[in-house]
């Protein structure tokens, strides 16, 4: 490939960089994860505020690691087709990666975020064994809710389910049988 030939990955050639996501798209994709940091930090404050802080800087350091770490590997990357909207805010702030294998970029590095997920229920249960209260109960169960099934639901039903990289990502394909490849963009 000469200089003046776009690269596989830009939009002049890349299928899925095409249609723009609607706003509302990105602000569904990225309520309820806000929503939940929210709530987990509360029920960490329970246990100490400090502990609560120290959650909401990790959050917030691990969206901007998947930026740099997945973002920068897919081909939405500084498109307005990226349905969360990583993908143009990761342009503002991180160099654009190779996007040949989306896949295992995505598995190797999506574990930054499990404490975001698993660390608040844990303190939770904690605190619902030593300190019970409805109220404790309740924001545990509205965590879950929105952690374990409103997002998962959100992705596979909405956000995703109409996205071209589908096939080449481990969020909507857990697995590609050894037969067969990702689909290619």
């Amino acid at each position: 490939m000469n200089s003046s030939s776009p690269l596989p990955d830009s939009p002049e050639t890349c299928r899925v960089c095409v249609t723009a996501a609607p706003a509302w798209l990105v602000v569904l994709d990225n309520a309820p994860t806000l929503t939940l940091f929210v709530l987990g930090g509360l029920l960490l404050g329970h246990l100490s505020w400090l502990l609560a802080a120290g959650y909401w800087a990790y959050c917030g350091l691990a969206v901007v690691l998947f930026w740099r770490r997945i973002c920068t590997h897919c081909h939405h990357y500084g498109q307005a087709s990226c349905r969360c909207g990583y993908g143009v805010l990761a342009a503002r702030f991180f160099a654009r990666r190779s996007a040949g294998n989306f896949r295992r970029v995505f598995r190797r590095n999506i574990g930054i975020m499990f404490p975001c997920w698993f660390v608040p229920p844990l303190g939770a249960v904690y605190l619902l064994w030593t300190e019970y209260t409805r109220g404790l109960l309740y924001g545990t169960l509205a965590f879950c809710g929105i952690g374990f099934v409103l997002i998962p639901l959100i992705s596979k039903l909405v956000g995703c389910k109409h996205c071209d990289l589908k096939e080449e990502c481990p969020w909507m394909k857990p697995t590609v049988k050894a037969t067969e490849s990702p689909a290619k963009p």
